[in-house]
This record gives C-alpha cells, sequence and structure tokens, in this order.
C-alpha cells in the first residue's frame, strides 16, 4: 500500500524553450543581525568583461579633460604678443614705427640695472612660474568629464556619469538589511560612503556596507579600480 500524494501531480512542462520557464539564481545581500530587507535585492550581473590595457587606455584618454580654458587663455597671449611684435616690425620696415612698446625707456633701464637686481629677478622669474604652470597642467591628468567602463574593445568607449555611479553606489549601500539611509561621494579613486542604521547593535554592518559597495563597483566594472571607505553612524546620532 501507498499512500497517495498531496497536492497536484507534477506536470512535465512541454512547449517551445522559450515559454519554459526557468530559475533565476538569486544572491541575498549581505545582512546585520535584526536587520529587515528595505527593497528586494537586486541580483548581481557578472562583468566578465576580460582586462586589455590597450581598451583601458584609449577610454582613459577619451574621457581625460582637455584644459580649455588654460589652452585658450595662452593662446590669447600669444596672439597678442605676435600681434604687437608684428606690429612694430611691420611699421618700423615703412618708415613710420608705432612705438607702441616704449623700446628707448625700455633700453636705458636695462643698460642701467645689473642682473643681481630684484626687479630683474622678479621678472625672470614670473615667466618661468608660468612655463613650469603650463607644464604641469599638460602633464598632470585633471578631473574625468566621466568614469570609463571596462569594455574590452579600445574601439568600444562607454562612460558613466560620476553621479550617475555615486547614485548606483549609494542604492546598493540602502540594500543593506539595517541601513535607512546612505550618501556615496566619489573622489578620486575612493568611493566614501556615509550611512546611517536604525539598529542599536550594528556589529558587521559597516562591513556589510562596505561588501555590497565594492560588490556593485565590480558589477559596473569601471576601468580604475575604486576603494570603498565607510563611516557608519546610528540614526539620531550626529555626524
Amino acid at each position: 500500500m501507498t499512500a497517495p500524494m498531496s497536492g497536484p501531480p507534477d506536470v512535465p512542462m512541454s512547449g517551445p524553450p522559450d515559454m519554459v520557464p526557468r530559475m533565476r539564481n538569486t544572491q541575498e545581500m549581505p545582512t546585520a543581525p535584526g536587520a529587515e530587507l528595505t527593497e528586494p535585492p537586486v541580483p548581481p550581473v557578472s562583468a566578465g568583461v576580460p582586462r586589455n590595457a590597450s581598451a583601458d587606455r584609449a577610454a582613459v584618454r577619451a574621457f581625460r579633460p582637455r584644459r580649455v580654458i588654460p589652452s585658450v587663455i595662452t593662446a590669447f597671449l600669444m596672439l597678442v604678443i605676435g600681434g604687437l611684435v608684428a606690429a612694430e616690425v611691420i611699421s618700423a620696415l615703412l618708415g613710420d614705427p608705432l612705438r607702441l612698446v616704449p623700446y628707448d625707456r625700455m633700453l636705458r633701464w636695462a643698460s642701467s640695472t645689473s642682473w643681481s637686481d630684484p626687479s630683474v629677478l622678479m621678472g625672470a622669474l614670473v615667466p618661468v612660474l608660468l612655463g613650469l604652470l603650463l607644464v604641469l597642467l599638460a602633464l598632470i591628468p585633471g578631473r574625468p568629464r566621466l568614469i570609463p567602463v571596462r569594455t574590452g574593445d579600445k574601439d568600444l568607449i562607454i562612460g558613466m556619469r560620476p553621479k550617475g555611479f555615486a547614485r548606483a553606489l549609494t542604492h546598493a549601500a540602502e540594500q543593506v538589511q539595517g541601513v535607512d539611509r546612505a550618501r556615496v561621494r566619489v573622489l578620486g579613486r575612493t568611493a566614501h560612503v556615509k550611512a546611517v542604521s536604525f539598529l542599536r547593535d550594528t556589529t558587521g554592518l559597516e562591513d556589510a556596507v562596505r561588501q555590497a559597495v565594492t560588490g556593485r563597483i565590480a558589477t559596473l566594472n569601471p576601468v580604475r579600480d575604486h576603494s570603498v571607505r565607510v563611516k557608519l553612524r546610528e540614526k539620531g546620532e550626529r555626524s
């Protein structure tokens, strides 16, 4: 004797493959003791993009700031100086010099002034400092307009806005059980997370927030790695 099974019998699924339901792999977000989910977790998507050095360099170069303001200022100054020199030379060749620059007075000053005079040293120091500033602006990379995302193909360049990147990390932090609200600021290659918890016992919560944000960064897969710093405080506590 066999007891009948309770509930409807198993019925094999049939039909086209795209009509057969598939089980979705889910992964729970890090939790802290005594917390409740504020929002259903979103399964992370594996980036799966291999590292390609040439593609990464192309993406970084594409979003590097162009230093437009220093370039425009330098070009304008060079244009003014070049136009002044050309006007003086052409007018002198035509026999009617403009004398926009007081050459005679400058010649008398230079003839009566030694190289060790403070005014001469300051006059030489100013263009040297300006030149060094322009060299530094050309060599030191500025803040990128977009955060490059790894694609593995140098012909395919994708970037994220820093605000959108920070919002995605904020969303990941707020999904952690026990976190009431969070805020993320991306400064350079570091994500600074400020989280507020309604729990009395926040043991392990800081590590859980760090793990969630780090996992979201891995999912977004930016070209440059970002470290995560978490500052956790209880609700009602002043920061």
